[in-house]
Formats: structure tokens, C-alpha cells, sequence
């Protein structure tokens, strides 16, 4: 069975069981349990766990989008003729002569 706990006792050198005196005139290296319920036990450096937390952050981004609306009117012309009649009136005149019959 895998032991949990931390091989690597470097980074918290203070911890060393050679080094825990914990204020009571004894060498701690020698106890690996507590003899009484009066003394107090090192403390065992477990693992640190790490706990990973995902986050998912919106942003709204607002985007500017111009519309522009041109009207364009179409005028159309029907032409349409009407006669207007008018009237005009022209004489002509033609003389005719008979032969005469002296000359």
C-alpha cells in the first residue's frame, strides 16, 4: 500500500524530526509516537492537495455595426399626346376664260 505522505521533507526543513524540540527540553528524533496524553506529538507533513477550480468568465463585446437606408424614388413621366384639331380654311380661285371669238 502506497504511504500518502510526502517523501520530500526539504522544502520544510524546520520539520525534520532531528530539529523538533517543540519547547520541552527533548530530543524528538527518538519519539515516533506519543508516551502520555500530556505530551504533544510533531506534526506529519502530509501532501499538499491541490484542488483545481475552473471558472468560465462571459464577456459581452458589443459590436457597432452602422446601417445606413437610402431612398431612391423613381419618377416616371407618361407622356400622352392629344390632338388638339384645329381647322383652317383656304379659298383658291380659278378663272376660266371662254374663247373669244373676235380677236
Amino acid at each position: 500500500m502506497k504511504n500518502n505522505r510526502c517523501q520530500d521533507m526539504s522544502v520544510f526543513p524546520e520539520a525534520t524530526e532531528a530539529k523538533m524540540d517543540y519547547g520541552m527540553g527533548m530530543d524528538m528524533g527518538m519519539m515516533t509516537c506519543c508516551p502520555s496524553q500530556t505530551m504533544m506529538c510533531p506534526p506529519i507533513y502530509e501532501c499538499p492537495q491541490v484542488k483545481c477550480c475552473h471558472r468560465v468568465i462571459n464577456y459581452e463585446v458589443p459590436h457597432i455595426i452602422p446601417c445606413h437606408t437610402k431612398t431612391i424614388n423613381h419618377h416616371v413621366y407618361r407622356h400622352t399626346y392629344q390632338p388638339c384639331f384645329s381647322y383652317s380654311e383656304e379659298d383658291e380661285s380659278s378663272e376660266i376664260y371662254e374663247p373669244r371669238c373676235c380677236k
